[in-house]
């Protein structure tokens, strides 16, 4: 009998069934459970990545509200630069409009969920906090920021005659209050984020906004410290009288040249007039007397050749700006009755600078001084133009001190853009080449906080000061043609920095004006055009110098050791030969216990200085605890 192969299966389905046994009750239970199970797990599976998918949303929004009102807050300083109060309106309710939306977006019950996940509650903490200060601060800084603006014209600072109009600067004075605290709790939340759990979406944001926190707090805090004393350096209580020095670098000293120019200048409520010269001849004559100016420690008076406190030209020997300030002053008081309320302190390559705001600048002479002929043309065409006069070098004295006074007057006129001028002021202050002194001392402490008093440390607590200063010794105006470059490395483990400079003598055949070239240098057997230059190497507080290069200088008969306010300093007479390159170098060992971050000075020359520190000293830039 045949069976075809349907009929086998269906008879094989068929056994299967009539031998497999009904399901028990609790069989289908399981079954049911289990498909409940998966159902109740697919549900919340689906329903917990809809809820991600809905937090990441609001996460994003909050996110790109963020870092769009970081951007429009980063425009903020220009637009106030540029008085723009109709941008500043429309920037401040955009900001506004973007933290209300990130705050809003930052709560509710998604947030609350979150911030009960373990992996989760850090990075939504981090973000309300942020939103939150965010929006506040827009509303408590922009508005009186606005109010401000709108109340006075920082763009024209001038006063007819010369001088600048303080009535802008008290209107800050009250507005600034507000603003300080805005900016100051602000910080306190942004430093108060524990950032160690945060997500990369998270830090980014708060690492911007912090950022434009950082940068403003610490400078709101010092203005608003400081602006009254700075009201009244500007004879907002009465007139001041300033000396005003031009340091000259062609013959180079230690806080950047001689200072054979200067103007005596009185300020009041802003007005600024320079004394007529003949009322300050007296003062100027007594400066070349040959009388000592000030009775200085003979420990500092070691370091410097005897005519450091008896003749003006050489009171800026010393690197410490507030020993020559009070030189001038005692001089002053010595001939006038008088004193000082301050002195200022510039060079040519400062000026350089402001002409680049200024624009040309029309000189007695009929020529125009400029940004770019500025240095070349006050440190060495005056030189070779008058240097074979036959005066002793009055005639390119009085050419200096011409364009340094019409160079003022312009400035003291105020048709300038002031917030261009302050770039300008700060290149200048970044390249050593501005000093202050105050007798006021608040206005001192400012200067001091911010690093324009020039002057040597008396402890190593605010910074670990080391520095190379140059002297010429030549009698000469040689230094127009030096140029130097500086670099510092350390060694963490011993405690030590290693300081050196390069020279450099540049000067050319053509140059061959008596004046310009060395008058003492016959004496030692030297070359006209050799530069002979006493090298100052200071230590801090505390430190010790272990090591020179050259050790005994070049002349050691001129080989001098002292101490100033504290610092251990070594001169060492350093011969450059035209068109001749060396490096001079020290090494210091410093003290034990904590030192302020490394602060490395030098002499400003007539160019730019390169300072390079290297990745070893690391530890000293950022304080030296231990």
């Amino acid at each position: 009998m045949t069976v075809d192969a349907s009929s086998r299966r269906d008879r094989s389905r068929r056994s299967a069934t009539d031998e497999a046994p009904a399901p028990s009750p609790r069989t289908k239970l399981a079954v049911a459970i289990t498909g409940w199970t998966l159902g109740a797990l697919g549900f919340a599976v689906f329903g917990a990545a809809a809820i991600a998918l809905a937090f990441a949303h609001q996460a994003g929004v909050v996110r790109t509200d963020l870092l769009g009102a970081q951007a429009k807050l980063s425009f903020v300083p220009q637009i106030v630069a540029n008085r723009d109060i109709a941008g500043l309106n429309q920037v401040s309710g955009e900001v506004l409009e973007q933290t209300n939306r990130a705050d809003a977006n930052s709560s509710g019950p998604l947030w609350d969920l979150a911030s009960s996940l373990p992996l989760v509650k850090d990075n939504t903490e981090a973000v309300q906090s942020l939103t939150a200060m965010t929006r506040e601060l827009t509303a408590r800084a922009l508005p009186p920021t606005v109010a401000l603006l709108s109340a006075s014209d920082f763009s024209s600072l001038a006063v007819e005659g010369g001088g600048i109009n303080l009535e802008p600067f008290r209107a800050a004075e009250g507005a600034l209050p507000e603003i300080t605290a805005a900016f100051t709790d602000a910080k306190v939340v942004t430093d108060g984020i524990d950032r160690t759990n945060l997500l990369p979406i998270v830090t980014e944001p708060l690492d911007q906004v912090a950022q434009i926190v950082d940068q403003a707090a610490p400078s709101l805090t010092l203005v608003q410290k400081y602006l009254p004393s700075l009201l009244a350096a500007a004879g907002a209580d009465g007139p001041k009288t300033y000396l005003v020095l031009f340091q000259n670098n062609a013959e180079i000293r230690a806080t950047g040249g001689n200072p054979a120019a200067s103007s005596v200048m009185v300020v009041d409520n802003g007005r600024i007039e320079l004394k007529e010269q003949s009322d300050s001849m007296a003062f100027y004559a007594a400066g070349q007397a040959g009388r000592s100016a000030l009775d200085l420690p003979e420990s500092t008076l070691a370091l410097y050749p005897d005519t450091f406190t008896r003749y003006s030209q050489d009171f800026t020997f010393s690197p410490d700006f507030p020993t020559t300030a009070r030189l001038f002053e005692s001089l002053w008081k010595r001939t006038d009755g008088s004193q000082f309320d301050g002195v200022i302190s510039i060079d040519p390559v400062v000026l350089a600078h402001m002409l680049e705001v200024l624009g040309p600048v029309d000189l007695p002479t009929g020529e125009q001084i400029t940004a770019e002929n500025a240095v070349k043309l006050v440190l060495s065409d005056a030189y070779q133009r008058y240097g074979d006069a036959g005066d002793n070098g009055r005639s390119s004295d009085e050419f200096f001190a011409s364009v340094s006074s019409t160079v003022f007057s312009r400035l003291a006129a105020g048709q300038w853009n002031p917030i261009a001028m302050f770039d300008q002021l700060t290149r200048s202050a970044q390249e050593q080449r501005i000093n202050l002194w105050f007798t006021d001392e608040q206005a001192q402490a400012l200067v001091t906080e911010v690093g324009l008093d020039g002057g040597l440390r008396g402890d190593n607590a605010a910074s670990t000061q080391l520095g190379i200063y140059l002297n010429d010794f030549s009698v000469g105006k040689l230094e127009y043609h030096l140029s130097t470059e500086v670099f510092a490395s350390c060694n963490a483990a011993d405690r030590t920095v290693n300081v050196s400079m390069n020279l450099r003598n540049g000067i050319t055949d053509d140059i061959t004006n008596a004046y310009t070239l060395g008058f003492r240098n016959s004496s030692y057997g030297l070359p006209p055009r050799t530069m002979m230059l006493d090298t100052l190497f200071f230590a801090p507080p505390g430190a010790t110098i272990t090591a020179m290069d050259p050790g005994q200088g070049d002349i050691p008969s001129l080989s001098r050791s002292g101490i100033e306010n504290g610092n251990t300093g070594e001169s060492r007479m350093v011969t450059l030969g035209q068109n001749e390159t060396r490096t001079v170098s020290y090494t210091v060992q410093l003290p034990s216990g904590p030192l302020g971050p490394l602060d490395l000075r030098h002499t400003p020359t007539a160019s730019d200085t390169p300072v390079t520190v290297d990745a070893s000293c690391d530890p000293f830039l950022a304080g030296f605890a231990s």
